[in-house]
């Protein structure tokens, strides 16, 4: 089992880093060899760096990744790929290391018949503890979509009808790229765009450049580029923009030529 652990040294008596921005150093440990690896780390937190050691730990095919803090977007990218988390380490790394070993021993052996009953206990809780945070997700997203729907009321009021034709205006192939244009300077959620395609449909905008509009605003994301490019490559992230782009506007002319 490979153990990949944020420091701020090059041995096991380094300290676990607050956060893998922070860290200067990854140590990767090999459970069954003892082998230690050592990765040069940030060591100055900027934005990205902690996507480095990320993307350091993926690369090396780590089962665990130990830290002080991990941000949301990170967890999930380690999570995806069947890495398991553990945040709140303090101390030492021989100390996180061994405390991960005594918490977690039990996981990496098979379970025995007579345990099957336990394992579905815990296949259970681990159920219900995905539903609480899925509520808990959608109360997050209740203001967005609130002030996504204040905004969109101000934008009514102040925006002539006839400067969103004006812009949209064109042939189907142009108002298509437009719509899909527009979706890609920013990033969004579904529930947001759904609110705002609908808003665009009443102005009296083509059915073609909203769903292109809300095909980007999903898939596509500029703002968040370096932080994916960082995470998963910058070739990767580049490559996966520029089709998205390109699909939102194939599944926009489907669609209009169903419609």
């Amino acid at each position: 089992m490979k153990i990949a652990i944020t420091a701020l040294g090059k041995d096991l008596d380094a300290q676990v880093s607050d956060k893998p921005g922070t860290a200067s150093h990854l140590l990767v440990i090999d459970t069954l060899s003892k082998e230690l690896q050592c990765f040069e780390g940030p060591g100055k937190f900027r934005p990205g760096s902690g996507l480095q050691l990320v993307t350091m730990a993926i690369n090396e095919k780590c089962d665990a990744f130990l830290a002080g803090w991990l941000s949301p977007i990170s967890q999930r990218q380690l999570e995806a790929r069947g890495i398991t988390v553990v945040t709140g380490m303090t101390g030492k790394v021989a100390q996180a290391l061994e405390k991960f070993e005594q918490k977690h021993a039990a996981d990496s052996t098979v379970l025995p018949k007579e345990s099957v009953g336990a394992s579905l206990l815990s296949n259970t809780q681990a159920l219900t503890q995905a539903c609480r945070q899925a509520l808990t997700q959608i109360g997050s997203m209740l203001p967005t979509i609130a002030g996504v729907v204040f905004l969109i009321g101000l934008l009514t009021a102040f925006i002539p009808q006839r400067l969103l034709s004006d812009f949209f205006f064109g042939g189907t192939l142009q108002g298509i790229f437009k719509g899909a244009l527009v979706g890609s300077l920013f990033t969004g959620n579904p529930a947001n765009s759904y609110i705002i395609g609908k808003e665009l449909l009443d102005q009296g905008i083509g059915i073609g450049p909203v769903i292109a509009l809300i095909c980007a605003w999903v898939t596509v994301g500029i703002v968040q580029l370096p932080a994916e490019s960082a995470a998963l490559g910058k070739r990767f992230a580049i490559a996966r923009n520029f089709l998205c782009f390109i699909l939102s506007m194939v599944i926009a002319l489907i669609m209009v030529g169903f419609m």
